[in-house]
């Protein structure tokens, strides 16, 4: 009996331990990572307890002192990881002190207003209760816990219900390669802006962090806290505070100058400037991951239609003998798995439903799963079978709970996730797991509505610890303080109605008229501006992978402003004009510019004919790669260019390094340059490059030609990057 649950446990820590050391960020704490194993660890130990818990009752076992003792630590564990651990160690990781005692404080300090607030208004409701004569001391505790659980299975419910529909979906989708890269080109706009968002930040708390550290004497108290701060944001962000040569303090408000007056203003700068760091880095790992992934996907379209299936390698390099399966796999068996997985699970979401929709009938059973259950042979047949129906629903739950808009930002992202994204994240599957389990045992009929006390006494039916012993309060038993009867049965009903909502779009159009987008979930209509941004932006990586640069460098490139105006654009969004407009020189005002003449500026010159060519659909504020007179140096161009970051002159400089060319005007220009300028006729041939099958016409790599990223040798890399992208555009 223990067998199973000592082997899952075993298979739950290797688990714990490869994810924490896969999603933490490297500048996450080692104490924060325990805390986050811990608290997965009790929340995955919740759902391990449930087969073995169901076999004792099915067994009927005379003693289950263990897996009580086991409830208790598993069940007590995620309350007080929920509600103390958890929400102590978010915040002290978010913390900018400089002391761990700092940060402890800072953390108690503010859940203690969290808390308080939140206390002083139950404390108001129970009083009222109280002095109405509806509520008693001695059932306060109860109806605690029955509050808590009944708002879990309301929150589990919902979640399931868009899990249940959404992952056979996502996943019938996937086996269709084309769709897939849609998808993936939606994605890559999407994160393109984000990246953009995170960019102005980051720029400007380096400019913020350079102000007042210039204002700032040697001998001033605060100066070696002004040194921490600095050293962290050389170490760890993209944009280097000793890049800056001159600020205007104009573009700065008084608060973010003020900074250096105390220890507590340090901590502020030092917190936000994590923040901005992990922002950017979060958001740049989902860009470059999404545009990998369409890489991979159009390399399997050209395959695919070509019928040939060898792996994709640079010139002169052997393949690993595993590389040409996995790719003839990739290419040809798992667009066929991903359908029957998508049957599959469909099918064992529709029996869920229909399980959950019958739970009211005790007599007779109609639960699909208690017929599998109880018909299993063995404790080892028993326990499997309960075990996976469970974790697909946990699946489907934790599914929903990321595709809600309002946690974004709390998901798991490679190498990327902070600290304070780990602990919400563990913190919501402690709060979700008992919920979850309990809507399990009713679903397969060993709740205690389903074995009253006489027919336990009588032997014909033997309840279970957690239904009996932990989940007590939700008991609704003549002798309960709470007497709303039926509750936990009827509740789940609505299941199936909230799932036909969810599969015929109702559901979006209702929350689309009354709620706002942040507490929506994630649209699947990738019909959009992003889809074409992103496009466009997966042309342009291509090529400049090709020409050795990595992904990502073309977001921070000067000719990225030109060809996203909107998307750049909200780098110089809002009051806080960052190092694009209120750093190096005030932007001018696009209504005053009614209009533009491409001609460069008395006395200057374009470092590049690329630059000159785009001049003539350039927006108001000036061009990239426009120079004065007698200037090499960069953060000089920026100084009359403000549409371009700080982080673009840092890739623009090592590319003057490596992969520059100089202009008949003597000048260097960067090689991504000429990546866009080489596509800025990209709109005007869009007809004819996207035209489908249809319209007849069709590209180069359509006929027969495939990308293979390495050393670009010949001048016909243009032609080698022509994609099958129109073809689904």
């Amino acid at each position: 009996m223990w067998g199973f649950f000592s082997v899952s446990m075993v298979g739950i820590m290797v688990a714990i331990v490869f994810l924490v050391r896969h999603f933490a960020a490297k500048t996450v704490s080692i104490v924060v990572k325990i805390a986050t194993a811990y608290a997965w660890l009790t929340a995955m130990m919740v759902i391990a307890l449930v087969p073995i818990d169901v076999w004792a009752a099915k067994d009927f076992a005379s003693s289950t002192g263990g897996i009580l003792i086991l409830w208790f630590i598993a069940f007590g564990s995620t309350q007080l990881a929920t509600w103390l651990v958890l929400p102590f160690y978010q915040v002290y990781s978010e913390a900018g002190d400089f002391t761990v005692g700092a940060r402890s404080w800072t953390s108690l300090k503010e859940n203690a207003i969290l808390y308080i607030s939140v206390g002083v208004l139950g404390g108001i409701g129970i009083g009222v209760l109280l002095a109405l004569g509806t509520l008693d001391v001695a059932s306060l505790l109860t109806w605690g816990v029955f509050l808590s659980n009944t708002f879990g299975l309301f929150c589990c419910l919902l979640l399931l219900g868009y899990g249940l529909v959404e992952i056979p979906k996502e996943l019938w989708l996937k086996s269709n390669p084309e769709t897939s890269l849609k998808w993936c080109a939606h994605r890559v706009g999407k994160f393109a802006q984000e990246v953009m968002k995170t960019t102005k930040e980051l720029d400007t708390v380096v400019a913020i962090i350079h102000a007042n550290e210039k204002q700032m004497r040697r001998t001033d108290p605060l100066r070696k806290y002004m040194d921490i701060i600095v050293q962290k944001a050389e170490r760890d962000s993209p944009v280097k505070p000793s890049q800056i040569t001159n600020v205007e303090l104009d573009g700065l408000s008084a608060e973010e100058l003020e900074y250096n007056y105390d220890i507590q203003g340090m901590a502020q700068l030092r917190r936000r400037m994590k923040s901005a760091v992990a922002d950017y880095q979060g958001a740049r790992q989902q860009y470059e991951e999404a545009m990998l992934e369409a890489f991979e996907l159009e390399d399997i379209i050209k395959c695919r239609s070509l019928k040939d299936y060898n792996p994709r390698v640079p010139e002169g390099v052997k393949p690993k003998p595993w590389v040409a399966p996995i790719w003839k796999y990739k290419c040809i068996v798992r667009p066929f798995a991903n359908k029957v997985f998508a049957i599959i699970l469909g099918l064992t979401s529709l029996a869920i439903i229909f399980a959950e929709a019958t739970i009211p009938a005790l007599e007779p059973d109609l639960s699909p799963f208690s017929h599998i259950v109880r018909g299993a042979e063995g404790a080892f047949g028993t326990q499997l079978m309960t075990i996976l129906p469970l974790v697909y629903i946990c699946a489907c739950s934790y599914f929903a709970l990321f595709k809600i808009n309002a946690f974004n930002y709390n998901k798991l992202i490679a190498k990327a996730t902070t600290g304070a994204a780990l602990m919400q994240n563990g913190s919501l599957m402690c709060r979700f797991a008992a919920p979850t389990c309990w809507n399990f045992y009713h679903m397969i009929r060993y709740a205690s509505d389903y074995c009253d006390l006489t027919e336990e006494k009588a032997g014909t039916c033997q309840n279970t610890v957690f239904s009996s012993k932990i989940m007590g309060s939700m008991n609704q038993k003549e002798d309960s303080p709470i007497k709303l009867p039926n509750f936990n049965v009827y509740v789940p009903v609505v299941l199936g109605v909230h799932s036909f909502m969810v599969a015929t779009g109702i559901w979006q159009r209702l929350l689309n008229m009354c709620v706002s987008s942040r507490y929506m979930f994630t649209t699947d209509d990738v019909d959009d501006v992003y889809t074409e941004k992103g496009r466009l932006l997966i042309r342009k990586e291509q090529e400049a992978t090709l020409k050795g640069y990595r992904i990502g460098e073309v977001l921070h490139s000067a000719y990225f402003d030109l060809e996203f105006p909107d998307i750049a654009g909200l780098r110089n969004k809002g009051k806080k004009k960052g190092l694009f407009g209120g750093l190096f020189n005030k932007k001018s005002d696009a209504a005053a510019a009614a209009t533009f003449t491409p001609a460069p500026p008395a006395g200057q010159r374009y470092n590049s004919a690329a630059a000159m060519n785009a001049a003539r659909w350039v927006r108001p504020g000036g061009t990239p790669e426009v120079t004065p007179k007698g200037s090499t140096n960069t953060l000089d161009a920026l100084a009359e260019n403000p549409t371009t970051s700080l982080l673009a002159s840092r890739y623009d400089q090592g590319a003057a390094d490596t992969g520059a060319t100089t202009t008949a005007g003597g000048g260097k220009s960067s090689a991504l340059d000429g990546i866009f300028a080489s596509l800025g006729t990209s709109k005007a041939a869009a007809p004819a490059a996207t035209a489908g099958p249809a319209g007849g016409a069709t590209s180069g790599a359509t006929q027969g030609t495939r990308l293979v990223i390495g050393p670009a040798t010949t001048g016909a890399a243009t032609k080698e990057t022509d994609s099958l992208l129109g073809r689904w555009l």
